[in-house]
């Protein structure tokens, strides 16, 4: 080190800010992808993860709103239909009542009605998507052209067994189908459900049997006396009424159920229904009476024409009812879904908000400390942190503003230093001419005695000099060479002495400065350490967290086979019963021919007299085989009808299910992705406070090392300050014995 380095200490205080902007600057890391970014954007990064599952949850509540939505309006379109139907029955009642009366321009008229009817019912379903009604009325439009084809027969009997049988086949059956194809057979709300079933399902059947009957009542009237043809419209007749009064019963119980789930019913559809308990009655009878014994007692055509009006004018008003019902179902489910909107809305919101709350007490912090430490980095020690909060950030900032006041303190206290140096430098230099005039023999001089340390030794020094000047006079001959060598030997143990100060108060000074500096690392140390072990217990629960998902997955996959695997034994189900339907279909047509040939056979047994009765009995014998096969593929038709219900319903619910496990496989295969990602951010984020933690317990230990190093020196420069002293008595010693030789310093100036 040199004199000028000795002499000034801010030149090792720069010194030492040059080598530490060097080693900070060589310590600079490449940063990783996310360390390229701000915390504000990692946030928004984070936010936008976070977003992905509301955003499903989103799409997931409207379209299961959408879902039931298009479930009610497809309802709405079916029963739209249900009216139609019974106009064109009616149609047809007319189009038989007016050929069997003979009147043919009506016959005509009605004829072309239900044509018109019956294209407009198959477009109007097309268009609505019902396409096994639509394939329904394609079925029975071919079935019309036959009926419209067949022969009144004696009575208009034959027309009314072929018109009953068409009704039974075709119109009931098609009933049915436009309520299983618009899901009206499957509603979910009670009201509703028992509304459909009572004007839609059991009313257009009390309809279909009404007539039925009033058709071959008036076959009946006209036959009155012919009793072998009596006997082969009673059963007929007597059937009807039985069926009708059936579903009468079941008509009215279904709405009496309906109106127990909703009061609101009874004001029209309920009005309609109690119009129709006269009819009660005359069903009863028609079921009870014995046309071969008792034609009178059979109903009035007329009444069962005001009864088919009663009946149809209350399908109307259940129609209303059902339509109001299926309109209040679609504004709650429209408001549900509007609310559930606002709802996850008003939840993103308030996230949004807390996130950017959150995110603002994060990142305000962070920008008043980086910019601070800039500041700092520039030389500016008089900034501070406004410390706002408790966690960790205002940890840092506090340590940020007691390391700020501590680089203060030591500023100023090397601000001080360096002035006392250097006034202690400048006292040196104005007594080491004192003292190299001195040296010179001019003991005249004195030097100027200042407050520092100095001070004192200069006052020592005058006070020597008047001494040694008073007795030199006798010893300057003999003190020539000692005086020379004693007081350059006091002069070098007086710098040495300085130094020695001088070392011992900087290496006080610095040991000061690596404890405070120990004690620093060590915090910051146990800080980085819980730190590592916060990003290893995130990195366990993410990791836990993903087996869960995997795990959920394969269980998802396996739902997910095996209900791929039974809608297909569903759609193999629903092809078999469709097959058995139209075998069905066969026998029903077998059998409507054989009872239709058994007619003919028992007419003209009739008119063959005495001698067509044993043949009559073959025919009647004919007729009950076809009666019994009439009954059970009527009995097969609706057991096929409700099986394919079912299956329509497990096919529709597989259906629902795999769309909803196919989004639940989708939503937790993302979730699992979003964990994957999470688990590789935590191990990433703990191995960087791995990493810290290490750095800091090894900057520990070099800073316990620089300590115990700056010990060391401190007791050298104590052992050293000894040796010093030891050697200005030595001088002492050598300037006694000048004293005594100051007479023969003849070269000195002594005062006068």
């Amino acid at each position: 080190m040199s004199q000028n380095a000795r002499l000034d200490p801010s030149l090792i205080t720069k010194g030492h800010r040059m080598s530490a902007k060097v080693e900070s600057g060589s310590t600079t890391a490449r940063s990783s992808l996310l360390g390229r970014i701000g915390v504000g954007q990692k946030l928004a990064l984070t936010a936008g993860l976070f977003a992905l599952p509301i955003t499903v949850l989103l799409y997931l509540t409207v379209s299961g709103h959408q879902q039931d939505l298009r479930f009610i309006e497809r309802e709405q379109a079916g029963a739209s239909q249900v009216v139609p139907l019974v106009q064109l029955q009616s149609s047809i009642f007319d189009f038989v009542t007016a050929k069997n009366s003979g009147n043919k321009a009506k016959a005509n008229t009605a004829a072309e009605t239900v044509a018109q009817s019956i294209t407009a019912l198959k477009a109007a379903m097309g268009g609505l998507d019902l396409t096994s009604s639509q394939t329904g009325m394609d079925l029975l439009d071919k079935e019309w052209s036959q009926v419209k084809a067949t022969d009144a027969g004696p009575g208009g009997l034959l027309l009314a067994s072929t018109f009953a049988q068409f009704s039974n086949a075709q119109m009931l059956p098609n009933q049915e189908t436009l309520l299983a194809d618009s899901y009206m057979i499957l509603d979910p709300t009670p009201a509703s459900y028992y509304a459909i079933q009572s004007a839609f399902f059991r009313l257009p059947e009390v309809l279909t049997r009404l007539t039925n009957m009033a058709v071959l009542a008036r076959s009946v009237e006209v036959l009155k006396d012919q009793p072998d043809l009596i006997a082969v419209a009673a059963p007929l007749y007597r059937n009807e009424a039985i069926r009708a009064g059936v579903a009468l019963d079941a008509a009215f119980s279904a709405f009496k159920r309906a109106k127990t789930e909703d009061e609101s019913l009874d004001e029209s559809m309920g009005s309609a229904i109690r119009n129709l308990e006269s009819i009660r009655q005359t069903i009863a009878d028609a079921a009870n009476v014995d046309l071969t014994r008792a034609i009178d007692q059979r109903a009035d055509p007329q009444v069962l024409s005001a009864a088919i009006t009663q009946v149809a004018a209350a399908i109307r008003a259940g129609e209303q009812d059902v339509n109001q019902l299926l309109s209040g179902r679609v504004a709650a489910e429209r408001s549900a879904q509007k609310l559930e909107l606002l709802g996850v809305g008003l939840i993103t919101l308030l996230a949004g908000l807390l996130l950017l709350a959150v995110a603002r007490a994060i990142t305000s912090p962070l920008r008043r400390l980086a910019a601070s430490a800039r500041a700092l980095e520039q030389g500016d020690l008089g900034v501070s942190v406004p410390v706002t909060t408790r966690d960790e950030l205002g940890v840092v900032g506090q340590a940020f503003n007691a390391a700020t006041a501590k680089l203060r303190i030591n500023q100023e206290r090397t601000e001080t230093e360096r002035q006392d140096a250097q006034r202690l430098q400048s006292n040196v230099a104005e007594f080491l001419d004192v003292t190299m005039k001195i040296a010179d023999g001019d003991l005249t001089q004195r030097g100027r005695v200042s407050e520092d340390v100095l001070g004192n030794v200069v006052d020592s020094i005058n006070l020597m000099t008047e001494e040694l000047a008073s007795v030199l006079g006798d010893v300057q001959r003999a003190s020539t060479s000692v005086t020379g060598g004693s007081r350059a030997m006091l002069d070098s143990s007086e710098d040495i002495r300085q130094g020695m100060l001088i070392t011992t108060e900087e290496t006080g000074r610095v040991t000061q400065q690596a404890q405070d500096m120990t004690a620093a690392i060590k915090q910051m140390s146990a800080i980085a350490q819980a730190s590592a072990e916060s990003a290893q217990r995130a990195l366990s629960a993410s990791q836990t967290g993903q087996q869960a998902v995997n795990s959920t997955l394969q269980g998802m996959q396996a739902i997910r086979e095996s209900s791929q695997d039974v809608s297909v034994r569903v759609q193999s189900l629903t092809q078999r019963s469709r097959q058995i339907e139209e075998i069905v279909d066969s026998i029903a047509h077998i059998a409507s021919q054989v009872n239709l040939l058994s007619l003919h056979a028992s007419i003209e047994a009739a008119g063959a007299g005495e001698g067509g009765k044993r043949f009559a009995v073959v025919a009647e014998e004919i007729r009950e085989l076809a009666d019994l096969s009439t009954t059970a593929a009527a009995r097969m038709a609706s057991l096929i009808a409700e099986v394919q219900s079912d299956v329509r319903g497990v096919a529709q619910n597989m259906q629902v299910n795999s769309e909803q496990v196919e989004q639940g496989y989708t939503v937790a295969g993302q979730a699992g992705e979003a964990l994957r990602e999470m688990a590789e951010l935590a191990g990433i984020t703990a191995h960087f406070a791995s990493n810290i933690s290490d750095a800091a317990r090894n900057q520990l230990r070099d800073v316990q090392g620089m300590s115990s190093a700056v010990t060391q020196i401190a007791d050298v420069a104590r052992t050293s300050q000894q040796s010093a002293e030891t050697g200005r008595d030595v001088a002492e010693q050598l300037q006694e014995l000048a004293q005594r030789l100051s007479g023969s310093l003849t070269r000195f100036r002594l005062p006068g």
